[in-house]
């Protein structure tokens, strides 16, 4: 890890002053970036990665030089700013950092601007880089909500809210409306809006903000549906255009958000002059990766659900499955561990194990031990090591910050 990464994992992590005026000034010293490139903003409780992917790939594969920022990381820290796919070098890291850190110091010194966090400088750098480099578009990823989040600063071509679920209550709220108002901040004046599954409840409140700021807004099985074909395999039924796919992501829940992606497609296609040549967008659909989504290594089925909408989600993927499933989790002590646990012990033939990991506010030994009816692993290489039975499933989830530890052990070993 370089001496500039060390820089900014060493700031906070989160502000203890909500709002986007550190992040603007910042941006303003930079000469504003933000407004010198287009972009699609996405937001949501989940599907926000899968998403970005499956449309990024369409948008490189229609010759577009495609910026992406997305978090957390999975791989490497690089891999959170990304252009056509290639993860930013630590030398491009080291030369935005110098232009980056006399900046941050000297706000430091300024009370009202003081404590710069992690987050803030790296979108800050993101949008510096993806300027620099003059990408025809950015996606990017809302770290946290939408509102106050440091991404929204900019004025995107796009919108985009994928899912509405219960996740960060104690920054977000408890009530899904709440969760609703708050990723709907980004949308902005007559700004198309594209919408994934989102509940009534969600709806009626992004419905309500969209019209005040007179944004149309594109929804999933309202103005495009897709049909499920087979595993992997979709029927997409679009705004103008219709065409069957095969996905490069395992998952039911992928077919949701391979046609969000394609719905986004075809909005961007007048505002970037894009066509929809079937073979092509095929091509990109099918090629999507996206690491620890339904990702299997080594006998291993890696899956970052790491809220409770991730995890019914799951559920639901396992819950036909007549074959024994061996389960290992660990999430933050933030999450509503007990119900994620909970949900996961509907799946039939289930063998439910929990762990911990490197990490501040993960899990930690005792709250796992008093948990009832789990196995308890108080190191999690134990359970890689375990010999499989090779007709059972041995899925490993939760926190997106322990699948990252566990994948990169696994991919040491790997025989893929």
């Amino acid at each position: 890890m370089t001496e500039s990464i060390n820089w900014l994992h060493g700031r906070l992590k989160f502000g203890s002053r909500p709002g986007l005026d550190r992040v603007l000034y910042l941006l303003n010293q930079l000469d504003n970036p933000q407004e010198k490139i287009k972009s699609v903003h996405i937001a949501g409780t989940n599907g926000k990665g899968s998403t970005l992917t499956f449309l990024r790939n369409s948008l490189e594969m229609s010759n577009l030089k495609v910026g992406t920022f997305t978090s957390p990381f999975i791989e490497v820290f690089n891999e959170r700013i990304q252009i056509n796919g290639k993860f930013i070098t630590n030398e491009a890291i080291d030369e935005l950092v110098a232009v980056v850190k006399p900046l941050v110091l000297a706000m430091d010194k300024i009370d009202e601007l003081s404590g710069v966090t992690e987050f803030e400088i790296i979108t800050a750098i993101a949008f510096y880089y993806f300027a620099l480099e003059a990408v025809d578009i950015a996606l990017i990823e809302v770290g946290l909500g939408g509102l106050l989040d440091s991404t929204n600063v900019i004025s995107p071509l796009l919108s985009v809210i994928t899912t509405i679920g219960l996740d960060h209550q104690d920054i977000l709220g408890n009530q899904i409306e709440a969760i609703a108002r708050q990723k709907a901040g980004i949308i902005k004046a007559n700004t198309p809006v594209v919408l994934g599954n989102i509940p009534d409840t969600a709806l009626k409140v992004i419905d309500e903000i969209a019209e005040d700021k007179g944004s149309s807004t594109v929804k999933l099985f309202h103005d495009f549906d897709f049909e499920q074909l087979a595993a992997r395999k979709i029927s997409y039924h679009g705004l103008s255009n219709t065409g069957e796919f095969e996905l490069g992501l395992a998952g039911n829940y992928q077919s949701e958000n391979a046609a969000v992606a394609l719905a986004c497609f075809e909005v961007l296609q007048p505002l970037l002059d894009l066509s929809f040549e079937l073979a092509v967008l095929k091509q990109a659909i099918k090629q999507a990766f996206w690491p620890a989504r339904m990702e299997k290594i080594n006998g291993f089925i890696l899956d970052g659900a790491h809220n409770l909408h991730a995890i019914n989600r799951l559920v639901e993927e396992f819950r036909t499955e007549k074959r024994p499933v061996h389960i290992l989790f660990s999430a933050l002590a933030t999450k509503d561990y007990q119900e994620m646990l909970a949900l996961l012990k509907e799946i039939p033939q289930v063998d439910l194990s929990v762990t911990t990991f490197d990490y501040p506010s993960a899990l930690d030994l005792n709250q796992l031990k008093a948990i009832p009816d789990v196995k308890v692993y108080s190191d999690w290489r134990e359970y890689l090591a375990q010999q499989k039975a090779a007709d059972e499933i041995y899925l490993i989830t939760g926190s997106l910050y322990f699948l990252a530890q566990v994948r990169q052990s696994l991919l040491k070993n790997s025989d893929l």
